[in-house]
């Protein structure tokens, strides 16, 4: 069972992931270009990946899929913003993050 501090951290996970698919409902690649979602995009990305960042030096032995790429993703959102490729913030929305919220979820719900 996850202690308390890993515990708001995947609710932190899960509260960004709401604030991105609020924002990207009957999102299109082309709506994507919006300048806002871009930016709720990659803001609701960077909480998920420093929040995955802590709980992996609070407890390596939690494993949560795909971590190590997401950490990485929100340091090049946080440090190369100008070259993030958008197309792999899309797939990300639309692919990953629903995978990402069932797995927290389920730990979350362990509590």
């Amino acid at each position: 069972m996850p202690n308390e501090r890993i515990k708001l951290y995947l609710k932190q996970i899960l509260d960004a992931i709401t604030k991105i698919e609020i924002s990207t409902v009957g999102l299109t690649r082309q709506t994507y270009e919006d300048h806002e979602i871009k930016w709720v995009v990659e803001r609701g990305i960077e909480i998920i990946g420093e929040a995955l960042n802590r709980i992996k030096t609070s407890d390596p032995a939690l494993m949560i899929t795909n971590s190590q790429k997401i950490i990485a993703t929100r340091n090049k959102i946080a440090h190369e913003y100008d070259i993030v490729d958008p197309e792999i913030l899309f797939s990300i929305v639309t692919i990953h993050l629903p995978v990402l919220k069932d797995e927290i979820q389920k730990l979350v719900e362990k509590e």
